[in-house]
């Protein structure tokens, strides 16, 4: 086996492990550690309603389902898994090592980690988009799950930031002030998905569906939580809702409602 081929194959077992991580990591948290009780007890005006989080649900099966195909003999040596499996497979495990991570409360590292897999994931989508247009079997398998998973950690970020600072007491998690840098970090996060619908328009529609589905899913979750408690952040979470919305409507010109062939 040449060195080429054997780089491929460590890429390949890389991937699946990560992915496997991140599904089932949080079974190596300690044991009786609520993430959700944990999150309650740190609660700030961002949260998103609980319903929220079965996103995960649909983002494991499309990971899994990615980490097999890669791994599949004719893929070893394809050019589009050379260019992302490292940088996937980081995001995968980030992912992972957070679900270990945020039950032992350590805030700031579990937010290290998000932003780390934010960046990957992103890293990993970037190079995805240079290889437009796809084949029905690369938007499905590699495209669609990448975006999903980057819209999810586009809003957990965000919202353990805001947790983080909770937690750590740089703020309480009410007040004025929490409500206008909740409204804040809504909006930005709403500025970020817009760059990156624009930056991912050589994308087929399903994967910009797939990455602004996940982070309109996200607000809206934080708009009807926070319905009772804050006008400021469900009224920016609405906005930002909608601006999101309105972005990834720019960039679904006709025409581009089918995966692309190649």
């Amino acid at each position: 086996m040449g060195r080429g081929s054997a780089g491929d194959l460590a890429r390949q077992v890389a991937v699946v492990l990560a992915v496997v991580f991140q599904t089932f990591g949080s079974a190596l948290a300690p044991a009786g550690a609520d993430q959700a009780a944990i999150s309650d007890a740190n609660r700030t005006l961002v949260v998103p309603a609980d319903y929220a989080f079965v996103i995960w649900g649909p983002i494991f099966v499309l990971c899994l389902a990615h980490a097999v195909h890669q791994a599949l003999p004719a893929q070893r040596r394809d050019g589009l898994q050379r260019r992302i499996g490292w940088w996937a497979a980081g995001a995968f495990a980030g992912n992972g090592l957070w679900q270990v991570v945020f039950p032992r409360e350590q805030f700031v590292l579990a937010q290290v980690l998000l932003v780390a897999a934010l960046v990957l994931a992103a890293a990993a989508l970037a190079r995805v988009v240079r290889a437009a247009p796809l084949t029905p079997a690369r938007t499905w398998l590699v495209a669609v799950p990448l975006a999903l998973l980057l819209g999810w950690l586009t809003d957990a970020a965000l919202v353990g930031m805001a947790t983080t600072l909770v937690a750590t007491g740089v703020w309480s998690s009410s007040g004025t002030v929490e409500a206008v840098v909740g409204a804040l970090l809504l909006l930005a996060g709403a500025g970020i998905a817009a760059a990156v619908l624009r930056a991912a328009r050589p994308l087929p529609a399903a994967a910009l569906l797939a990455y602004a589905g996940a982070v309109i899913w996200g607000l809206v979750a934080v708009a009807l939580n926070q319905a009772d408690d804050s006008v400021l952040t469900t009224g920016a979470a609405v906005v930002a809702a909608l601006a999101v919305a309105g972005a990834l409507a720019a960039s679904l010109p006709r025409g581009r409602l089918s995966p692309r062939t190649a």
